[in-house]
Parts: C-alpha cells; sequence; structure tokens
C-alpha cells in the first residue's frame, strides 16, 4: 500500500486526498473539496480508498447488560434486540465498547455507535469498486484517529469546528468514552462565537461531570476552531484546561501551515481501529471475493513460472545433450577415419589369442603370493616356484632361516605357523617342517594349489 485515496463524504461536497505512505510518513500528492458527481473522474484507476463519512442520524446508544455476560455474539444479539425496539424497519451496522466503571457494578456500560446501512451504503456507492473500500467509519471516529496521532496524553477533549457544527470527543486511554456532535445556530460572528464558546464549555463540563475519576489534561482543537484565537482564549477560561492544536504536519508531508485543518476528517479516515469501522457485509463479502480472485492468480502465476521454468530446465538439458551427442558423433567419425581397418582373418586370429590369454591368466601367481604377504614379511622366502597346467595351479615356497637360541627359533615357529593358519584362500594350503632343532636351523616349505581332492596337511612333528 504505498498510494491510496482518503476521502471525506459530506452531505453536499467530497473533501478528496490522494496519499503515498513513506519510510518516514506520509506524503500529499494530490488534495481537492469537489462535487459527490466528480468523485468518479478523481477516483478512476486508484486502489485502496479510507472513507469517513458525514452521517447526519446515527445510533449513539447506551446500553448496561448484566457483567456475567462476555461472549461477543450474546452480547451483539442483545444489543441488537434493543436497538430494533425503536427502529423496527432498519437494518444497523454496529459496534460496541465497554465504558469506564466501577469493580463492583453488577452490569458494564457499553457505547453503542452505529449507521443505518441503506442510507450509508448509498454513501459508499460513490465508490465504482466497492472491494477496494479499505476502511468507512463516520467523522468522529476519524477525529479519533488522528487525534490519537497527534496527541499523546492520556486523558483529553478533541474538538473540531466545521461552519457550525462541532463534533467533540472525550478520549481516554486512547479510547472514546464521549462523542456529541451537533449544529449551534448564529445570524452573525459574535452571535457566532458566543453560542461555540457555551456549547463547548457546557459539553466540557456535563463530561466532567460524568467522568469525575478521569482528569483531563488538554483540550484540542482542529478545523476552523484552531485558527481562532477569541474563541480559544474564552474556552481556556471558563474551562481551565490547556489548549493544543492538531498538527498532523509532523508526519504528513505537503501541507503549508494551518492547511491542514480543512482535511482531518479525510486524514484521520487511516488511523481509524477496526473495531471503530463500519463495513456492511455485502462489501465484505465483496473484499472476500476479490482477494480470493487475487490469491488464486497469484497462484496461478506461480505454478505458470515453475511450469516455464521446468520445461526451459529439460529444453536445456535436451539441448545440452543434443550438443554432447554430436560432438562425441564427430570425433566417432574422426577417429574411424583414422583407423586402420582389418580383415576378419586377422581379427578371428585376435580373438583367439585374446581367449587364451584370458584362460592362462585367469590365475596369476600374484593372487596367492598376496595372500602369504604376512609370511613373506615375516621371513623372505629362499625358494619361490609356480606350476600351472592343465586347470592344476600350485605355488612352492621354502622357507629357512638360523637361529641363535631353541627359545628363539621356537618363538619364530610358533609366530610363523600362526599367521599360515590365519591365510583366507579358498585354494588348498600345507606345509612340510623340515627343521633341524640341533642345528637351531628353520626350514619349511608351504604348498597353495586348487587340487579336488581334499587338502590335507601335511607336518611334521613340532617340538613344544
Amino acid at each position: 500500500m504505498s498510494k491510496f485515496c482518503a476521502i471525506n463524504i459530506q452531505n453536499n461536497h467530497v473533501v478528496f486526498l490522494y496519499m503515498e505512505k513513506k519510510a518516514q510518513g506520509y506524503s500529499l500528492l494530490e488534495c481537492n473539496t469537489i462535487d459527490k458527481s466528480e468523485l468518479s473522474k478523481y477516483t478512476k484507476n486508484k486502489k485502496i480508498f479510507f472513507l469517513s463519512i458525514e452521517q447526519d442520524e446515527v445510533v449513539d446508544e447506551k446500553i448496561s447488560i448484566e457483567s456475567v455476560i462476555k461472549n461477543d455474539s450474546v452480547i451483539r444479539s442483545m444489543i441488537l434486540r434493543k436497538l430494533r425496539e425503536s427502529n423496527l424497519n432498519e437494518q444497523i451496522l454496529f459496534n460496541y465498547y465497554s465504558l469506564p466503571q466501577n469493580q463492583n457494578d453488577e452490569k458494564i456500560t457499553y457505547q453503542i455507535d452505529g449507521v443505518y446501512e441503506e442510507r450509508y451504503l448509498n454513501s459508499l456507492k460513490l465508490i465504482d469498486d466497492l472491494s477496494e473500500i479499505e476502511s468507512a467509519t463516520t467523522n468522529k471516529f476519524s477525529l479519533l484517529g488522528i487525534s490519537n496521532e497527534c496527541i499523546k496524553e492520556e486523558n483529553y477533549f478533541s474538538i473540531h469546528t466545521q461552519a457550525n457544527k462541532i463534533t467533540t470527543i472525550a478520549v481516554h486511554k486512547n479510547a472514546l468514552i464521549f462523542s456529541r456532535v451537533n449544529t449551534i445556530i448564529a445570524n452573525d460572528a459574535r452571535t457566532r462565537e458566543t453560542n461555540l464558546v457555551e456549547e463547548i464549555t457546557q459539553t466540557i463540563a456535563y463530561v466532567q461531570q460524568n467522568f469525575r475519576d478521569i482528569n483531563f489534561s488538554v483540550i484540542a482543537l482542529s478545523g476552523s476552531l484552531a485558527i481562532d484565537d477569541i474563541i480559544v482564549e474564552h474556552i481556556y477560561m471558563m474551562s481551565q484546561i490547556g489548549i493544543s492544536v492538531l498538527y498532523p504536519n509532523t508526519f504528513i508531508k505537503g501541507f503549508e501551515g494551518e492547511e491542514a485543518h480543512q482535511y482531518i476528517f479525510s486524514l484521520g479516515s487511516w488511523y481509524v481501529p477496526k473495531k471503530f469501522q463500519f463495513l456492511p457485509t455485502s462489501i465484505l463479502g465483496l473484499k472476500q471475493y476479490a482477494l480470493s480472485l487475487k490469491t488464486l492468480l497469484v497462484a496461478s502465476i506461480v505454478l505458470a513460472f515453475i511450469g516455464s521454468y521446468l520445461a526451459y530446465d529439460k529444453f536445456d538439458l535436451y539441448s545440452d545433450s543434443l550438443q554432447e551427442y554430436e560432438i562425441v558423433k564427430n570425433r566417432l567419425d574422426t577417429l574411424a577415419r583414422k583407423t586402420d581397418t582389418y580383415s576378419n582373418e586377422k581379427l578371428n586370429q585376435s580373438l583367439r589369442y585374446i581367449q587364451m590369454s584370458e584362460k592362462y591368466l585367469e590365475h596369476h601367481p600374484l593372487d596367492i603370493i598376496l595372500a602369504i604377504k604376512p609370511l613373506i614379511e615375516l621371513e623372505k622366502p629362499q625358494e619361490l616356484q609356480w606350476n600351472y597346467s592343465e586347470n592344476n595351479l600350485k605355488l612352492t615356497a621354502a622357507f629357512k632361516r638360523p637361529f641363535n637360541s631353541l627359545l628363539e627359533l621356537y618363538e619364530f615357529e610358533k609366530l610363523f605357523f600362526d599367521k599360515f593358519e590365519d591365510i583366507n584362500i579358498t585354494f588348498t594350503k600345507k606345509y612340510l617342517v623340515k627343521t633341524d632343532y640341533k642345528k637351531m636351523d628353520f626350514d619349511t616349505t608351504i604348498t597353495i594349489e586348487n587340487s579336488l581332492e581334499k587338502a590335507t596337511a601335511v607336518a611334521g612333528r613340532r617340538r613344544r
């Protein structure tokens, strides 16, 4: 929401603002006071509307309900039933909120604010696309919104005047606890001044009388009242409450001096909390439908993008594979042109040679030598013989080593035969011991072969 329209629809004209949200606040792009019939021209091709609507007849009631009732649906049903007792044929849009009370009160007093739907909807229909209405409310809640942005006091009055119409609100902890909209009658400027002061001070005194526990610290003025020093002085003298002027220029750029006071209701329209807005069910349905369409559109775009990406990725892979195929094919053609071609006779001779080589290379002495590597690492064999014929493979290795003591011979012999037994091979293995214990000469011959007969270990007697 970078750009939006803030519109105040009054009885005879419309105040139109076109705003842009920026990092440091808001900036005014366009402002006009126009006839209602011209509004469509100004809202064409624009989206997101915040509306503040002047209503001569509104619902402004206080209803007390037992404090034990907390359910929102039940409270709304009770309020609507009481409202319809005096407005049988009118559809009402309303909001409610509790007023300050004592903890021991058995009932809670609720302030009921509402509008008559049919007349209210006529004003909303000045916007061509109702689904683009982000917020809609009455003027006093717009005044509350802009006042809470400008005034950082816990309890205060905010008073706005336009011609002879006075809008007064009392605020406690950012919540509206009292409101009044009335019009004075005056034939000349002096009478108007007197009546304004009297009406405002009487209203302030009435609120102070009804909310004695609340200490109002300031009166914030806006509209034509803000630039009338004489009236301001009289209000201060009679109320003895500090006076200030709403000044939204600090966070809304584009107004010069007191110019912003002509557009207070429009400016406040986008600061209105949701609980103080009035949107008919028909418009909420349109907004929900528009949101669903946007969601489906976004989902479709995402799916289309994913599909396009996958299709492009597959095409890219196919293109790369095709290019690689052409490169390999060209290399193969080049190699085929450079390669010598042999006759079938020579090819058959080569095949027979390869088959014969495969037969005799099926078993290689290294295969078994690797198996007896632990013995070779222990003592290098003095003699190693290899024989392969008629599918019969045989390896013979003779190990000899002299020793200086019988103990050394014994320990070496024990280690040697332990490693021999650990040899993991599918062929038959056996050994022949010819050790001379008197001369202390180790002499053993091992044989490994693939004979089909059951292998038997042949070994001499070993001295323990």
